[in-house]
């Protein structure tokens, strides 16, 4: 029956037969639960895009840029901001604490 009402195999995709059975019992994940997924999956990401960027520009990451990005920016999106309001946000902070190169000492 729930493969009828969902037009999809539940052999090749059984994720299918789990999502509808939690829509029809009406089961939810509990809120901080959720937030942890969303949080996870925003820094899954973030760390992802950063790892590409520094990748792609042929230089390493300051240890503990990544983090500090991707954890400002999750705080920014539970603040409600988009994720394009988050980076704008976190980049030039990431920036200024681990890119501003740091004064030499006059001999």
């Amino acid at each position: 029956m729930v493969e009828q009402l969902l037009r999809v195999s539940t052999q090749r995709r059984p994720w299918a037969l789990l999502a509808a059975a939690s829509c029809i019992l009406g089961v939810a994940i509990p809120g901080a639960q959720a937030q942890s997924m969303q949080d996870d999956l925003i820094n899954h990401y973030c760390a992802q895009a950063m790892n590409a960027d520094f990748a792609k520009a042929g230089t390493t990451p300051p240890a503990g840029m990544i983090p500090f990005t991707c954890n400002c920016v999750i705080q920014q999106v539970n603040a409600r901001a988009t994720i394009a309001q988050a980076k704008a946000i976190c980049q030039p902070q990431a920036k200024a604490k681990y890119l501003t190169p740091t004064a030499s000492p006059n001999p």
